[in-house]
């Protein structure tokens, strides 16, 4: 069985070779996830972290300047990463280059990472953030829900993707201000039906964390229809 297994992933490699997530070179068999190079070119947050979102900050600080300011209606937010240089380029084409298999490296560094601080907090399911059909049609696929779907893997969790749907086709995030953000996604995202929701703890899955705008949209619906704590995890957070 084992050398079915064998065959049948090097197959896969061959027909989809593997590539690093961060210089998107071919990695060898030897190469699970980065390639050598890139190894010493990331760096995860380690230090001091924002107890509301995440975010690095200074020693003896218990909230980042964003946080120590706006109240969230989610209740934390986990990121192995910081969203800036090799980072930032690796997401951008995971997003939209469809490099959907760099989904591994970044469930495997939020589970080595993160994965502690997240099982404490024992999420009953996965949600990832929806997109607007529109959009993903466009796109082929969700990023979110592929990153998802690594990470129901490492955890063990189920995930729901159908939960939610994204009602309103908003304008893109990162061209607004935080102001404007909130505007944008008002009545965005809907519950797909009425029922009761099962879920008490649940964890949004997304892949960049800007403002903090789209999970606490997500996450007062969700508290509306009476989940008792919403946390978040994205790849990577912007500082």
């Amino acid at each position: 069985m084992r050398e079915k297994q064998k065959r049948g992933y090097w197959l896969l490699d061959a027909v989809y070779p593997r590539r690093c997530p961060i210089c998107d070179g071919l990695l060898s068999s030897k190469e699970p996830y980065l390639c050598r190079v890139c190894i010493e070119k990331i760096h995860p947050i380690l230090g001091a972290q924002c107890k509301k979102c995440g975010k690095p900050v200074e020693q003896e600080t218990e909230f980042c300047r964003d946080c120590s300011k706006i109240r969230h209606s989610f209740d934390r937010g986990f990121a192995p990463y910081g969203y800036h240089g090799e980072l930032e380029a690796s997401l951008m084409r995971f997003k939209y280059h469809d490099r959907q298999e760099y989904a591994g490296f970044y469930a495997h560094a939020s589970i080595l990472y993160r994965g502690k601080q997240i099982r404490r907090r024992n999420p009953e399911v996965l949600i990832p953030v929806p997109l607007h059909p529109a959009r993903q049609r466009y796109r082929g696929y969700n990023q979110a829900e592929v990153f998802a779907k690594k990470l129901m893997e490492e955890f063990q969790l189920p995930m729901d993707a159908q939960l939610i749907r994204r009602v309103k086709r908003t304008k893109r995030q990162k061209e607004l201000s935080p102001a404007e953000r909130k505007k944008n996604l008002k009545g965005a995202f809907a519950m797909k039906n009425t029922e009761k929701l099962r879920y008490r703890r649940i964890l949004l899955v997304d892949d960049i964390y800007t403002t903090g705008s789209t999970v606490d949209a997500l996450a007062e619906l969700l508290k509306q229809q009476g989940a008792e704590q919403v946390d978040f995890l994205c790849a990577a957070i912007v500082k």
